[in-house]
């Protein structure tokens, strides 16, 4: 699969996708499982602190366990060893963000997954933000709105 859609932003030529739909027909299935595990770990790092770089995590994560069995040991362990690091910087990220937003220095960022996990024209709140009702506002002892727990900050992958 070496040849690339032409340069330019310019639709193929029906040739040129002809060939291109043939590489890829007779490549091997790694290639293509390789490009698409790139591209969610390349999304993910770009949208680190979002819910959204969790879910493109978790996807990554799937797609090589998935295929496993069909992709060559040392790219898998590689894939497996960027995931761990990429989860780590999330996390990571997500207290940064929630410290800046929380002190107001950075505005909830429209279109994250939201919490059930779709997207909203709005940044969605975490889990037990005073925003959400029963989840977490200031009653007796409960702590701010803007701490978050120490269990929220668990990630479990695929949540």
């Amino acid at each position: 699969m070496s040849q690339q859609m032409p340069p330019g932003g310019r639709e193929p030529t029906e040739e040129e996708l002809r060939q291109y739909l043939g590489e890829m027909r007779q490549g091997h299935v790694g290639e293509i499982v390789a490009q698409v595990v790139s591209a969610l770990l390349n999304g993910a790092q770009v949208k680190l602190g979002r819910r959204d770089a969790r879910l493109l995590i978790d996807l990554a994560a799937g797609v090589n366990d998935a295929a496993g069995p069909h992709l060559d040991e040392e790219f898998s362990a590689e894939v497996t060893q960027v995931l761990t690091q990429l989860r780590m910087a999330q996390v990571e990220a997500e207290e940064e963000l929630a410290k800046l937003q929380a002190s107001g220095q950075a505005p909830p960022e429209a279109n994250d997954v939201g919490p059930s996990g779709g997207t909203s024209g709005q940044a969605a709140r975490p889990p037990g933000d005073a925003g959400s009702p029963g989840a977490g506002g200031q009653q007796g002892g409960a702590r701010p709105a803007s701490e978050p727990s120490a269990a929220s900050r668990l990630w479990t992958p695929g949540t």
